[in-house]
């Protein structure tokens, strides 16, 4: 059996943990959540709230068992999250000393890309997000057929909470290249909150699914389905969602993503068992040498850049599930 796996969603003030680990006993799966006011900085505890099967451990043959616990702490502020640990680097100049230099250099050779692209990353990892989207602009207008600089930028929009900036963001790149899974993904996250919006996203979606089908781009239609279930799940179709994550088993088996949303769902749907079933998944197929094995005991800056700096679809997915876990218990206990 593979070896357990454990996967951490995180960012300053948002943390959204799921580790598998074993035990001997059957599986309990809680989901703690804290929040933290954003207006006096005061941690506010919430009720546990835990999802486990009806049967008493009497009842089940001992047996190792991956116990998935979900630790949700949020802000009602930025949206942001990582999931993967980079290493620490060696010993380097002290940032500042880097930014002045990067700064002072860019007034005579403006147009250098790779500086250019180091300043983006140190005003990001140092919370001058505007100061990063200035630096993109300038990168996007040197390198206007670069694709990853105005994904980069939409991504960076999206963590610091500007939500019309970003959906503008990602529907420009939509314009240009409309078979993106990764902005579309952006948007489900976006429009969360509007039933509408979800509406018109999914005809878009089904219309793209039937484009890729003629040009035969399976790994794209898979994605664009798990966006399908992400919608029917934010709609509260969460079976349907399932029916889904289970279709798509059938054509892609080692695909620990489909395991994890489920697990997630499941574990969201009060499903201790079945959701103890799916993470059990994930650590039998997830490989080996996957980033997400690795992950930090506390949040880096480092973790966040990754996400910006590439798509990464299971971030969307946990950030999604964190942004409607906020607002249930918002509307449940404002």
């Amino acid at each position: 059996m593979a070896s357990p796996a454990t996967f951490q969603f995180s960012r300053t003030k948002l943390n959204l943990q799921i580790n598998l680990v074993e035990r001997k006993s059957p599986s309990k799966l809680s989901f703690p959540l804290l929040f933290r006011d954003q207006a006096k900085s005061t941690p506010i505890r919430f009720p546990v709230i835990r999802a486990s099967s009806s049967s008493s451990a009497s009842n089940h043959k001992p047996s190792l068992l991956k116990t998935t616990f979900i630790s949700l702490t949020a802000a009602a502020a930025l949206f942001s999250a990582s999931f993967y640990f980079v290493n620490k680097r060696a010993a380097m100049t002290p940032v500042a000393v880097v930014e002045t230099t990067l700064e002072k250099h860019l007034e005579t050779q403006s147009n250098d890309v790779n500086a250019l692209s180091l300043l983006t990353e140190i005003k990001f990892k140092s919370d001058k997000h505007e100061q990063a989207i200035v630096f993109l602009d300038r990168l996007i207008e040197i390198e206007p057929y670069e694709r990853k600089w105005p994904a980069m930028k939409a991504r960076i929009l999206s963590y610091h909470g500007k939500s019309e900036s970003a959906i503008e963001a990602f529907e420009e790149i939509l314009e240009k290249d409309p078979i993106r899974v990764d902005a579309y993904h952006y948007l489900v996250m976006e429009y969360y909150n509007s039933k509408p919006k979800l509406t018109e996203i999914e005809k878009r979606i089904n219309k793209v699914i039937r484009r890729c089908k003629k040009e035969k781009k399976t790994k794209e239609i898979l994605g664009f389905r798990m966006l399908i279930a992400q919608i029917r799940f934010i709609e509260g179709k969460s079976v349907e969602a399932i029916r889904i994550c289970e279709e798509l088993v059938k054509e892609d088996p080692n695909d620990f993503t489909i395991y994890l949303f489920q697990g997630v769902v499941y574990t969201l749907m009060n499903k201790g068992e079945e959701a103890a079933k799916q993470f059990e998944h994930v650590a039998r197929v997830i490989p080996r040498n996957h980033p997400s094995r690795e992950t930090a005991a506390r949040t880096t800056n480092s973790n966040e850049w990754r996400v910006i700096v590439a798509y990464d679809n299971v971030y969307c997915y946990l950030s999604t599930f964190a942004r409607l876990s906020m607002a249930s218990l918002f509307n449940k206990f404002g």
